[in-house]
């Protein structure tokens, strides 16, 4: 019999080789012997094809009531097979997070964040429990000196995730173009999550790319000054697969189409100038382009802050010019139904004059790609 060590070489050594059935199937044996970590990373690469088999499989492992684990298998419920906030994930999470489970506290953080009693009730308990998650993401360090612990009210707490889910079932989409399907969504994200994907991924930050026009390899060009952080599907935690799902609805399109989710920030005197977000014919010839879920059909964006006068999403042959304001999410098609370039997507970021923007960037393509398949899965509930 292999020790979980030789089951872990023996993996990598499959991976390496491109053979990547194999390397998870011996994750799988090493989960079943106690190794939590591999044992999460067969659940996921499982997850995307069959979920209830991957839940069925982290339900048998030595560690299935380890926390991680316990959050885990709400997380592949919620997402993967409920679709929705049921009763037992939300007594699950408060279980989770009365015991200082940080991922939990955020979720309810979050998800709690725009009813006030709910959302301070919440945060007092990240405060005496995780204070440097707290500090960072909500800043009163009188609440961690004076209050104390105190007993979460899982009816409060659904209460405020059942008015959340009506919140975000009610959102009004403004049609600002009807050329491109240009939409306009005010509050679709809440104060709390824009804060939360700046603090979880500015570490990511890095100079922004474009795509070569001879190769498709990433250049440095001055017609993109800002820097970008790429949260890839390994990254995607509850909030990131939350706000990627809202995108996608906003958009009308399937989740598993998407690109990974690109944070932005633009600082002073930092733009994007005017450009097409499609792949032009000459670039579609080129397999490093499209062999990724092929070319790309619309464009979702969110701001992460308001901007008084600068740094607005322009869109200058259809005169239509969007100030950031936090929250505020903006969809628009790229191509027709020949998948040809719409010349009236055309658009740009503004240069920032004061301070800094930040937006949240997803494409998605016309076919599914590896990251949406891997972070939402293509099986059908």
């Amino acid at each position: 019999m292999s020790s979980v060590q030789q089951l872990l070489e023996q993996a990598q050594y499959h991976q390496q080789q491109g053979a990547i059935d194999k390397s998870m199937a011996l994750l799988g044996e090493a989960g079943k012997l106690g190794n939590m970590y591999a044992a999460l990373d067969f659940a996921y690469y499982t997850v995307s094809s069959d979920p209830k088999l991957a839940l069925l499989y982290l339900q048998s492992i030595p560690d299935t009531k380890h926390p991680t684990v316990r959050y885990h298998k709400s997380l592949i419920t919620r997402f993967y097979i409920e679709g929705s906030f049921s009763r037992s994930i939300i007594s699950e999470l408060i279980a989770l997070a009365q015991n200082g489970h940080a991922e939990s506290l955020l979720v309810l953080s979050c998800w709690c964040s725009e009813d006030e009693k709910t959302y301070l009730q919440v945060v007092s308990v990240m405060a005496k429990l995780t204070p440097n998650i707290y500090r960072q993401l909500v800043n009163d360090d009188k609440l961690v000196l004076t209050t104390s612990l105190q007993t979460l009210d899982e009816s409060s707490i659904e209460f405020a995730i059942r008015a959340r889910e009506a919140k975000l079932r009610s959102l009004e989409l403004e049609v600002l173009n009807e050329d491109i399907s240009l939409v306009r969504v005010k509050n679709a994200l809440s104060a709390f999550e824009c804060r939360y994907l700046k603090q979880r991924f500015m570490p990511l930050l890095t100079r922004s790319m474009v795509a070569s026009p001879a190769d498709g390899s990433p250049m440095v060009d001055s017609i993109r000054t800002s820097e970008v952080g790429v949260i890839l599907s390994e990254m995607a935690d509850w909030i990131v697969r939350d706000i990627d799902t809202r995108m996608a609805d906003i958009s009308g399109t399937d989740t598993s189409h998407g690109e990974p989710l690109n944070l932005l920030r633009y600082k002073e005197g930092q733009e994007y100038k005017a450009h097409y977000d499609a792949f032009s014919p000459k670039q579609r010839e080129q397999a490093e382009f499209i062999e990724e879920g092929g070319q790309r059909a619309n464009t979702v964006l969110a701001y992460l802050n308001s901007m008084s006068s600068d740094g607005e999403t322009q869109f200058p042959k259809i005169n239509v010019k969007i100030k950031p304001e936090q929250g505020t999410v903006v969809s628009f098609k790229n191509i027709d139904d020949n998948n040809e370039i719409l010349r009236a997507s055309l658009h740009l970021g503004a240069p920032v004059a004061d301070g800094e923007k930040w937006t949240l960037t997803k494409w998605i393509r016309i076919n599914q790609t590896q990251y949406g398949i891997l972070t939402h899965g293509t099986f059908i509930q």
